[in-house]
């Protein structure tokens, strides 16, 4: 986690640069939000379209795969963008926006969800579109939570509570 739901940055500037040259290159996939990709590549993102490009351009550029997330930007239909660095092939994962403020945790849900499900043995395009699935009802069904101030959390066990 380099930036949160809030914005704030979480690591020094020099330990982004570490992350980039040391940790990177060592993953099987990168799961950035926007504001982390941005800090990776070194400028902004400006919209969905450019999100297939960039996937790939940071794929290709640490020889992984990358799930950049569209939560960040202000669509209504948000499409995620995984390029698989193994088969070179993207993956356009859409949803629709859930409008609400209990997104806290939704990026380290996301891949750990996606870890999860690499630990079950699945394919890579597999397990993203099950823990993007599983994500979607997360924020779905914590939407209307009213638990504390600010960013409150996803349901993380909507599929045990229905």
């Amino acid at each position: 986690v380099m930036v949160a739901t809030s914005g704030d940055r979480l690591l020094q500037e020099e330990a982004i640069e570490t992350l980039k040259k040391e940790l990177i290159p060592h993953v099987r996939i990168l799961t950035p939000n926007i504001p982390e990709a941005e800090l990776i590549l070194g400028h902004k993102i400006e919209s969905q379209e450019d999100l297939p490009g960039l996937a790939k351009e940071l794929g290709e550029e640490y020889g992984i795969s990358v799930l950049l997330k569209a939560g960040h930007l202000t669509d209504d239909k948000l499409i995620d963008v995984f390029y698989n660095f193994e088969t070179k092939e993207i993956l356009y994962l859409p949803s629709d926006r859930v409008y609400t403020k209990n997104t806290h945790g939704t990026g380290c849900t996301f891949s750990s969800a996606v870890a999860a499900y690499l630990a079950h043995d699945l394919p890579l395009d597999e397990a993203v579109t099950k823990a993007k699935n599983y994500m979607v009802m997360a924020i779905q069904k914590g939407a209307d939570y009213e638990i504390g101030k600010g960013h409150g959390p996803v349901h993380h066990f909507w599929n045990f509570w229905e």
